[in-house]
């Protein structure tokens, strides 16, 4: 029976190949992009969730904020934390991780090297990061040693055989290579190449710099609040009592499985996702599958007369309407299958385009391949049953007598095939809204004045530079044609991130403290960033040798934003010449900075102090013309290898650095952008082969038209008005959602372009230009049809 339904079937396909190949191309290209965005979303909703140990991992978040300020929320704390939890029953281990980019050097290879981390002995045993060889409890339980990924390993080596071997870090040490990791899987926030033994540093456990990442495995009994209380009563030891009234200090542990998604945690190891953009591609992945079955829907309806005397004739030969749903059943497996292999197929061959559109680097069934596996038979059967289900019903429910008397409206089920193209078209105007809304937001990111020029920075790593040598290299650089300006920063300056505290403030009250972010410099940081005085002087030579004296007696001179005056207070004016002391560092207030964007534009411009200190740099800026771009690069490299002829040289420009903190907004808008035109496209594929049959259907009535003096005009307006109301009735059910869900997404941007109405016109014009190209190509052809042969034609 199957065989006949199968067979039956194929030769209508073939019969048919117009109807065949819009139903295959347009299933496939919504099954290849469900793939592809199914892939995505796997990859985030399932960060860290592959360690064994995943429900019982958690990493500790500092949490601060004085008296009537925002409290901040950092991922980072002090080293004496992890060793003071080591022994909480709650607590079965224990580790700490650092960062920390290094040279690595093995012969004549020598290359810098960013993800390269320090962690406690424990930290393979906690993580399940396999190792292809060593031992998890002793990879990392001595000084100097360290374990390399694979990846790493070949590239140094050529091979993973490497244990036992050495390589030289920072030009300093010789690490033993203990073990050889996996590649570390993409969907995890450690993402690292190296991790070298914590006792290899020789620091000493402190409460004073918050710059370690400390996680614990619980015991299986634990409890979370058991643990947080433990924590609190530790937290009173140190400080010497409880925290002022009013005055935030606190250690909270958050589930690992989570600080990808749902962290409120600053200073992660990499930037976290955004669980609305995840929302917001979900919906796009299901659309595109359900346009798709729409289309199949609408197609197999739409050819309801063409199938009618079919099914007339085999209904009066004896055909139970059973037998006749399970052959339109089997038509529509047929075609599902051929969608699926096309589709698959097509995600395969995208994959790799993807991948560099989204900067993953997904693979299809190397983690969690299974359930990929479920998913796309999931799909076969959902997509069978829903796109077949009703065209089956509704063909094989066809009374025989009507039919073969051609008593059959052939505007049968127009009414549900009008509210499915409604569906489509409000989806593909909805996402165009979205993706001239987000377009427009990221251009304004780029274009508004941040208060700094980061146009033309050159940005290299300071850390490796001796400060003492700080100044001879800047006079060397200076020297070079096409270099302009020349400083230094602890910290990038579009993402500051050094918490401090002001302890006194002339003219506030003993007992005073306000938590501040501040970024120490070097004394030409002001002009090179192009920062701009409301009042005070530029740093003079003098104030340098202040604060390279002996630290008893250094005194500071400092430069506070605007929004920081303010909320102390002061005017422009008055600040200049006020004492501050701020984390054992005491001076003048020397100018106040008009303010200037320093972190993201998701949050208020908050109150900074820029001021100038030397006893370390994490980035040096090189302020250039912008003409003979490369010949200037190749002058700094020369000088770089003069100063550091072991480190490779390496650079960027602080545009770079900017677009990173919106790293989240590019991608999702290049995704977002690139699967609303497939929305589109296959919205505009089925409305192609819609047009199609309604011009089969209307051939006689064209042909009388035409005799009786109709213009092509005139019948290319006939066959799209219809069409053309569908989508303006589209345009006004989307367009209010469309403004809710931007209005929402906005409102995360402290500073945000305004929602204009021109894009709402915009997006309706271009469906309708989409729409109308799409039945013109049909209606144009039927309108140009030589009347005689129309007429013929039934």
């Amino acid at each position: 029976m199957w065989q006949n339904y199968l067979k039956t079937a194929a030769r209508n396909l073939v019969k048919r190949k117009l109807y065949t190949a819009i139903n295959i191309s347009g299933l496939a290209v919504g099954i290849a992009s469900f793939i592809l965005l199914a892939l995505y979303l796997q990859n985030e909703w399932t960060y860290d969730k592959f360690h064994e140990h995943a429900a019982q991992l958690y990493r500790i978040r500092m949490d601060y904020g004085e008296k009537d300020q925002p409290v901040a929320h950092v991922a980072m704390n002090p080293s004496a934390l992890g060793p003071a939890m080591k022994d909480f029953p709650e607590v079965k281990a224990m580790t700490r991780v650092y960062p920390q980019g290094a040279t690595v050097k093995n012969g004549d290879k020598v290359m810098n090297e960013k993800r390269f981390i320090y962690a406690d002995a424990a930290f393979f045993q906690m993580f399940s990061f396999p190792l292809l060889s060593g031992n998890a409890a002793t990879v990392l339980s001595g000084p100097d040693m360290v374990v390399l990924t694979a990846g790493m390993a070949k590239k140094y080596f050529g091979t993973t055989d490497v244990v036992g071997k050495t390589i030289k870090i920072n030009n300093d040490k010789d690490f033993l290579i203990t073990g050889v990791a996996a590649d570390v899987p993409s969907n995890t926030h450690l993402k690292f190449q190296f991790v070298a033994s914590y006792a290899s540093m020789g620091k000493k456990d402190n409460w004073n710099a918050p710059n370690y990442y400390t996680y614990v495995q619980l015991a299986d009994n634990a409890t979370i609040p058991g643990l947080h209380n433990r924590i609190k009563s530790l937290i009173r030891d140190q400080i010497g009592g409880a925290a002022p009234a009013g005055v935030t200090f606190d250690f909270v542990p958050e589930p690992v499985t989570g600080i990808h998604l749902s962290s409120i945690a600053s200073h992660s190891t990499e930037a976290g996702g955004d669980i609305h953009y995840n929302y917001i591609l979900t919906i796009v992945a299901i659309l595109l599958l359900l346009i798709a079955c729409i289309n199949f829907m609408n197609l197999a309806t739409a050819r309801s007369s063409d199938r009618s005397r079919e099914i007339g004739v085999r209904k009066a030969l004896g055909a139970q309407r059973g037998q006749l749903f399970w052959q339109f059943i089997a038509e529509s497996t047929l075609i599902t299958f051929a969608a699926m292999v096309t589709g698959i197929a097509l995600a395969l061959i995208l994959l790799p385009a993807f991948n560099n559109l989204a900067n993953t680097n997904l693979e299809v069934g190397r983690y969690n391949g299974y359930r990929l596996g479920i998913l796309l038979i999931g799909i076969f059967l959902c997509t069978t049953f829903f796109a077949a289900t009703y065209p089956a019903l509704f063909l094989s429910g066809f009374r025989p007598v009507q039919v073969l008397k051609g008593a059959l409206n052939k505007t049968t089920g127009g009414g549900i095939r009008k509210t499915l193209v409604v569906f489509q078209f409000a989806a593909s105007v909805f996402f165009i809204i979205c993706t001239l809304v987000v377009g427009r937001q990221l251009f304004y990111i780029q274009h508004k004045k941040l208060g700094l020029d980061r146009s033309q920075v050159l940005v290299l790593d300071g850390e490796k530079l001796n400060p003492k040598k700080l100044e001879d290299f800047k006079s060397k650089l200076l020297q070079q044609s096409g270099v302009q300006l020349v400083s230094a920063s602890y910290d990038s300056p579009v993402a500051v991130g050094g918490g401090y505290g002001l302890s006194y403030v002339e003219g506030k009250p003993a007992g005073y403290n306000m938590n501040i972010t501040a970024i120490p410099v070097e004394k030409d940081y002001i002009k090179t960033m192009g920062i701009t005085l409301a009042s005070g002087e530029d740093l003079t030579g003098a104030d340098i040798q202040d604060v390279l004296k002996e630290d008893d007696k250094r005194v500071y001179h400092f430069y506070l934003n605007e929004t920081a005056v303010k909320h102390l207070g002061w005017t422009a004016e008055t600040a200049i010449g006020k004492r501050l002391s701020m984390n054992g560092r005491t001076g003048p207030v020397k100018g106040v900075m008009k303010d200037f964007h320093f972190a993201s534009m998701k949050s208020k411009i908050e109150p900074i102090i820029v001021f100038p200190e030397y006893d370390w740099f994490g980035e040096i800026l090189i302020k250039t013309s912008g003409n003979n771009e490369q010949p200037v690069i190749a002058g700094v490299e020369k000088i770089w290898k003069d100063y550091l002829p072991g480190v490779p040289f390496e650079y960027h420009f602080l545009n770079e650095e900017f677009d990173g903190l919106y790293k989240a907004e590019y991608r999702t808008s290049a995704i977002l952008s690139t699967f609303s035109t497939v929305i589109i496209l296959v919205s505009c594929l089925g409305l192609l082969g819609l047009a199609t049959f309604t011009a089969q259907q209307r051939t006689k009535e064209i042909g009388i038209r035409k005799i009786m003096g109709a213009s092509v005009s005139s019948v290319v307006a006939l066959l799209s008005k219809d069409f053309m109301k569908l989508v303006i009735l589209s345009l006004c059910i989307a367009s209010p959602l469309a403004w809710y869900a931007m209005h929402y997404w906005l409102e995360g941007f402290a500073y945000h372009a305004v929602l204009s109405i021109w894009i709402f016109l915009a997006a309706g014009a271009i469906a309708i230009f989409i729409a109308l190209l799409t039945v013109s190509l049909q209606s144009v052809k039927a309108a140009l049809m030589n009347p005689i042969k129309s007429l013929r034609s039934e």
